[in-house]
């Protein structure tokens, strides 16, 4: 009779413990689908430039009018591609970690981090033209590698998406402490999200807040999850035709 007690008792533990495994892989999952798609079309945009030249060994012709110039093309994909292999190593780094133990903790340097995200959507940063500015009063937020890459991907992919074509595109990410908390912020003047109508919904999954562009509603889903797991909060504020602010307020212990 003892020993059925210890099994009956033991049965629910196990069937959570799947459970949350199961649920870290389908988080795992979301990244890798998500987060390398933006780098896969950066790659292909610039790859289309190069076609869509003619380049042949015999003519070799550039127009002022064109965005990248063939060499810049070329370095764009490289290191496009290099940021998108390591995207990749790391995603598969870390699905081996998610079954056996949580998220180890970094140091995470926000500019190197930054740095690798641009490498990544390079070739849409020259084509928008865009501006990014750094702010960095705290250069160094504990929190795992992944998951800082993610939420900064995201908030930069997501501006980029959403500029505007009349106004130059500025992005400026700050750093800074308030209340005892480290507070990330990602702001750009593009054309922004009507709260008023989305603002409950905004980081609910499959949600789309604009038409014509391409999106699955996935990536302010998996932030939020993402950054709750770890106590911490997400916000936004947004001004149609203005542009958008995205706040996370990282866990204070």
């Amino acid at each position: 009779m003892q020993t059925e007690k210890l099994t009956e008792n033991l049965q629910p533990n196990k069937e959570v413990f799947f459970t949350n495994k199961i649920k870290q892989l389908e988080t795992v999952t979301h990244l890798v689908a998500h987060n390398l798609r933006g780098s896969a079309a950066n790659i292909k945009m610039l790859a289309e430039t190069l076609l869509s030249k003619n380049i042949s060994d015999d003519c070799q012709t550039e127009s002022d009018d064109d965005i990248f110039t063939i060499s810049e093309a070329i370095q764009y994909i490289h290191d496009g591609s290099t940021a998108l292999l390591n995207t990749l190593n790391t995603l598969m780094d870390v699905t081996d970690v998610q079954l056996n133990k949580e998220p180890r903790f970094d140091e995470c340097s926000i500019a190197d981090i930054v740095e690798h995200i641009t490498n990544q959507l390079n070739g849409f940063i020259q084509q928008k033209e865009a501006i990014i500015e750094h702010n960095l009063a705290v250069s160094h937020i504990s929190y795992p590698t992944l998951y800082m890459e993610s939420i900064l991907y995201n908030f930069i992919n997501n501006a980029l998406k959403y500029s505007k074509t009349d106004v130059q595109l500025k992005i400026i990410i700050s750093t800074y402490n308030q209340e005892g908390r480290t507070m990330l912020s990602v702001k750009d003047n593009g054309i922004g999200i009507d709260l008023k109508v989305y603002g409950r919904r905004i980081f609910n999954l499959y949600q789309v807040f604009h038409s014509g562009y391409e999106s699955k509603g996935i990536g302010l889903y998996i932030i939020k999850q993402q950054i709750e797991s770890l106590g911490g909060t997400v916000s936004v504020k947004s001004i149609v035709n203005e542009g958008s602010e995205f706040i996370v307020a990282f866990s204070s212990t």
